[in-house]
């Protein structure tokens, strides 16, 4: 019998009100897409795709959330540009509805380096490296040539919130984000059966992300991952984290291979 891995998870702003509940959309395999999209007609369609192996590999547990509102901000032209190394901290609102913030001077010439408001965080109860990269089935950007910020942690060993991050050209004058559009991909490196059961974000559980961030931002400059899964795993902070996250379950566990 298969392994079974269950991945905790749960969605919360930055500065959240409550309630604090609203980006939590059921996360969806990559694979519906393509079974979505399957021609009435298969007689004129080659339908090989579905069975090259090299795609399936792609494709195996590989997961996407998607957006389930509108949010949109528009700027003046140049804006980003007169910001892109001026500061960090959050954007002038401009009568938008969405809050962007610069997270950090930005590494590439030409762009400026935003967050969106909201952050993901996914705890497996077993380790599990999940790989978070950029939507391509279809591509998905919430501005023209951004590019999603990818990488790959061990989420049964590290608790951390993970953030929509992009790279965004400094001449674009909109960020915009469509109900139903594809936020970010994650992949489970596994070969073991992923469930996914959701939970609500509380101030305790939210902090205790926070906590570990800072704690590695003061004393784990220049780690390597494994150096600081040993840190988090040395103070034992699993088992509070977990204990605490089954305390606010809303789903019952939800398997996507049925």
């Amino acid at each position: 019998m298969k392994d079974t891995i269950t991945i905790y998870w749960s969605s919360s702003l930055r500065d959240p009100s409550p309630p604090d509940q609203w980006y939590l959309k059921e996360p969806e395999p990559v694979k519906n897409y393509f079974v979505k999209n399957i021609p009435e007609d298969k007689n004129n369609s080659d339908m090989g795709f579905f069975g090259c192996p090299a795609a399936g590999a792609f494709l195996k547990n590989l997961f996407t959330f998607k957006a389930n509102k509108n949010d949109k901000a528009v700027w003046p032209a140049g804006y980003l540009k007169s910001i892109a190394n001026q500061y960090v901290g959050p954007l002038d609102n401009y009568g938008n509805n969405v809050t962007l913030r610069q997270s950090r001077k930005s590494a590439i010439d030409g762009y400026i380096d935003l967050i969106y408001d909201i952050n993901y965080v996914m705890f497996a109860d077993k380790p599990l490296t999940i790989r978070w990269s950029t939507p391509n089935y279809p591509p998905s950007a919430p501005s023209p040539g951004a590019m999603l910020i990818s990488g790959e942690f061990d989420i049964g060993r590290w608790y951390r919130p993970a953030v929509l991050n992009w790279f965004v050209p400094i001449d674009n004058t909109e960020f915009e984000v469509k109900e139903g559009d594809d936020l970010f991909y994650f992949q489970a490196l596994t070969d073991s059966k992923i469930v996914f059961q959701k939970f609500i974000m509380t101030d305790q559980i939210r902090e205790l992300a926070q906590s570990f961030l800072r704690s590695i931002k003061r004393d784990g400059t220049g780690l390597t991952l494994e150096e600081r899964y040993q840190i988090a795993e040395g103070r034992q902070s699993q088992e509070s984290i977990l204990a605490e996250i089954k305390k606010n379950l809303i789903t019952t566990p939800y398997d996507h291979s049925k």
